[in-house]
């Protein structure tokens, strides 16, 4: 492409256009991409009609992704295989942010690195904006049932809520735990004695702790292999919501994004908190 770098190519989206301003072109170009069918087979599997699937394969033929084979069946070309392998993801990815709504906003760009589409099935959880609570509520429930917890945040949990549950936890239960605190969150938890002596007591029950000081895209929990990703924006008006996850993708996702800030932190230990 030359001229301006900037520049749309108008005619890839008019391809895009054309696909997208019809549901039926899309479901027989992607019926198409995945094997060939006869043109009964094809209207069977559809539910478009004779009319319109002739009109729409002739259209498909005209642009060079479908043909005729010679056994008198209907298939994608290679093109036409191509084209469905791309669009197909797009379409996937726009179904996620509408899907998701707002809460599309509360998760990190690095999403895109195992894409949107994973988060397609995620719960968006909004509590009521007259509960602010009701998010420490989940926690407390979920950590109470929960194997191992994973915490990248730059937030203090509720003092007398999940903070306790979870020291509990780790004291008494041994939970295998682990946490990633940003952005000054560590030098907060030691000017408070109470918090204090809880963080060194949850180290020296083996709690495992790295100091990040830096900024950190998001906060999140990783309960044994659910992921929940927090809404902290203050001007967002959904105090306590999150979005959450079983996807195996979002997990490594979560997992991944989790090391890269821990390859990066300090490790401390319960000096830091003595």
């Amino acid at each position: 492409m030359t001229g301006d770098p900037r520049a749309l190519p108008e005619a890839a989206l008019e391809d895009v256009a054309y696909l997208s301003r019809s549901v039926n072109r899309v479901r027989i170009l992607e019926r198409l991409a995945e094997e060939s069918h006869t043109r009964r087979g094809l209207m069977d599997a559809t539910g478009v009609s004779r009319t319109t699937l002739g009109r729409i394969l002739n259209e498909l033929a005209e642009r060079g992704w479908a043909e005729r084979t010679t056994d008198g069946r209907y298939a994608a070309t290679r093109t036409g295989e191509h084209v469905a392998a791309a669009f197909m993801p797009l379409v996937d990815r726009m179904a996620t942010v509408r899907s998701l709504g707002e809460a599309a906003d509360w998760l990190p760009a690095s999403v895109h690195e195992v894409g949107l589409d994973a988060f397609r099935d995620a719960t968006v959880h909004r509590p009521d904006p007259n509960a602010p609570l009701s998010f420490a509520r989940e926690l407390v429930d979920r950590i109470e049932d929960a194997g191992t917890v994973r915490t990248l945040t730059y937030l203090a949990p509720p003092e007398h809520s999940v903070a306790e549950v979870l020291h509990e936890r780790i004291r008494d239960d041994g939970v295998s735990s682990e946490f990633v605190l940003a952005g000054g969150l560590t030098e907060y938890l030691v000017e408070d004695p109470e918090r204090r002596g809880r963080w060194r007591e949850s180290l020296e029950a083996g709690a495992v702790v790295y100091g990040y000081e830096g900024y950190i895209s998001c906060n999140l929990f990783v309960i044994d292999g659910t992921v929940l990703v927090v809404n902290t924006s203050p001007e967002d008006g959904s105090p306590g919501a999150f979005v959450e996850s079983d996807d195996p993708r979002v997990l490594e996702w979560a997992d991944d994004l989790v090391a890269c800030y821990r390859g990066e932190a300090e490790r401390l230990d319960a000096g830091t908190f003595a």
